[in-house]
């Protein structure tokens, strides 16, 4: 659902510069339900490969064996477009297996002479050399003060932004649709990851929610509400939480129905991105739990910490206007 809320807004953006085709290259081959805003916004579909063997195969094989194959498939891809653009995320980290592939697609892109653009990207931690790489795009929107400030330690410009999300047209969501719904009078939406927290460091104590070393204060009748932003990843586990803390689990499987779930609550506790960023577009006092990824985490706290909607939202959309002016003044375009 994050891809959903973040890309969906760059699509919008990029359909009023009038393209002859605007194509959205994604993972899996075949899109799920959850997808569907995104592909129509798109006129195209490309299935995109996940280079899982760059993280696998050891470096020097991968060099002489992985990398050029990638290389031609992507160079034939790429010389069909005037632009590319890396649509927002935090895989440019070393513990990401897709970063190698993102790396090497900056590379080629600037090699056979295509503007390639980093929209709207959480960076690091990257070993030094992979942080210069990056000066070879063409244009780099960072989602957090902290990347840019990472990237500007490393000798790389760019555009000091927020996720594009908090641009999201969320209100159009709250009185339609379908979804389960909870029962409480007045309920926190707790997300949670699959991988960051331990079921024995997840507890509640009496009016206290502990994760880790993270405790916050509930009202008496308070509830809590368990959900995510990627059911796949996080619904069993979060299942096996509920069963333990005695509480509701949801399993909200649309944009949709997370929007109302949130805009329902007392508030948001989070170690997921995007269901933070609703929250605080909402009008919800928002929790954010740093996690395994904690560079992207951390600027979040702390862009929500600093700054109110009004500057987050023109925050986005100085990165938006940056992919705009970037691409109006690239060849072709």
């Amino acid at each position: 659902m994050g891809d959903v809320l973040q890309a969906s807004v760059l699509l919008r953006a990029l359909r009023e510069l009038g393209p002859s085709a605007l194509d959205l290259a994604g993972y899996p081959a075949t899109p799920g339900k959850g997808a569907a805003e995104l592909i129509r916004l798109a006129d195209r579909h490309v299935p995109e490969p996940f280079a899982w063997y760059f993280r696998l195969v050891p470096a020097a094989p991968r060099r002489l064996l992985v990398e050029p194959h990638w290389r031609s498939r992507r160079e034939a891809l790429f010389r069909r477009y005037d632009a590319v653009i890396s649509a927002p995320g935090p895989f440019l980290a070393e513990y990401d297996y897709r970063a190698q592939s993102a790396l090497c697609d900056v590379a080629l892109a600037r090699a056979i002479g295509v503007p390639f653009i980093l929209s709207s990207h959480s960076v690091g931690p990257l070993a030094a050399d992979d942080v210069r790489s990056l000066a070879a795009a063409s244009l780099c929107v960072a989602r957090e003060t902290s990347t840019h400030a990472y990237l500007a330690a490393h000798g790389v410009g760019s555009v000091p932004s927020a996720d594009y999300a908090f641009l999201y047209p969320y209100a159009e969501h709250l009185q339609s649709g379908h979804g389960e719904r909870p029962t409480a009078a007045a309920y926190r939406v707790v997300v949670m990851r699959s991988n960051n927290f331990a079921l024995d460091e997840i507890e509640r104590r009496g009016a206290s929610f502990r994760c880790g070393p993270n405790v916050f204060p509930l009202a008496p009748d308070e509830r809590l509400v368990l959900a995510t932003s990627d059911p796949k990843k996080d619904a069993a586990f979060l299942r096996r939480l509920a069963a333990k803390l005695g509480e509701l689990s949801v399993v909200c499987r649309s944009v949709p129905e997370l929007v109302r779930l949130i805009a329902g609550s007392t508030g948001v506790i989070s170690d997921r991105y995007h269901p933070a960023i609703c929250g605080r577009v909402l009008g919800k006092p928002v929790e954010v739990l740093v996690n395994r990824e904690p560079h992207k985490m951390l600027g979040l706290k702390t862009l929500l910490a600093e700054h109110d909607l009004a500057a987050l939202q023109g925050m986005a959309r100085a990165g938006l206007d940056a992919v705009r002016a970037a691409l109006l003044k690239a060849p072709g375009t």
